[in-house]
């Protein structure tokens, strides 16, 4: 790990794996409290996480992720290398961010979701024209697809779909499957369920991981159990 004195702000549980050029606990003008991590985070190298940022249980971090403060990140969360958040942003239980997306401040997403590789949530239809900046709001077991564009202030319901390369502009309701550009959405099909399965959010396969299979999950609450 970096021996920086900026380092040494965080409060991280037992069990955790952290690589080297790791800086977690950045310092910035007016920060307040040091990071705080959960217990078995395992965190890669060439990530920078910020003071006042609280994530949970066992938080999973590829390489080159930002993190800035604020940021509230719940439990069994995945975000893969490359991704940005902007901080003052919530993540839920077991979201899973696939790699280089980027969440500006104020987006809020629910638990159980996933979301594609190359996704970009905007948080400004005029940017630099208007003063006033929205993130979206996801709900729970929401499948993105790749390569997608969330718009601002947009709010996607629970068990919703969106098809990869999809531009979100428009709310999404609960039950939907959205798709195309500008995405249209229509009652999502009965085939593709009402939740995400939990074994493929919270034991994904990683082939860079030998560590034993962790079944604990299944004594944990989540949206959708049962």
């Amino acid at each position: 790990m970096t021996t920086s004195a900026d380092s040494s702000f965080y409060e991280i549980g037992a069990g955790a794996e952290i690589a080297p050029n790791v800086l977690l606990g950045y310092r910035y003008p007016g920060c307040r409290l040091p990071t705080k991590i959960g217990t078995r985070a395992r965190i890669h190298s060439g990530t920078v996480i910020y003071a006042d940022t609280v994530i949970g249980e066992r938080f999973t971090c590829g390489h080159n992720v930002t993190i800035r403060a604020e940021c509230e990140i719940g439990d069994r969360v995945v975000i893969l290398h490359g991704c940005t958040l902007e901080g003052r942003l919530k993540l839920g239980k077991g979201v899973k961010l696939m790699a280089h997306i980027y969440l500006p401040s104020s987006t809020v997403i629910g638990s159980m979701v996933f979301i594609g590789p190359g996704t970009t949530f905007l948080n400004a239809r005029y940017p630099m024209r208007e003063p006033v900046v929205r993130g979206a709001t996801v709900g729970n077991h929401v499948v993105i697809g790749g390569g997608v564009t969330i718009g601002p202030g947009i709010t996607i319901g629970d068990n919703v779909f969106i098809g990869a390369g999809a531009t979100v502009l428009k709310d999404i309701p609960a039950n939907s499957l959205a798709y195309g550009s500008p995405a249209k959405h229509k009652p999502l099909p009965e085939k593709f369920g009402t939740r995400n399965d939990p074994r493929q959010i919270f034991c994904g396969l990683d082939l860079w991981d030998n560590r034993p299979t962790d079944d604990t999950w299944q004594d944990e609450d989540f949206p959708g159990r049962g």
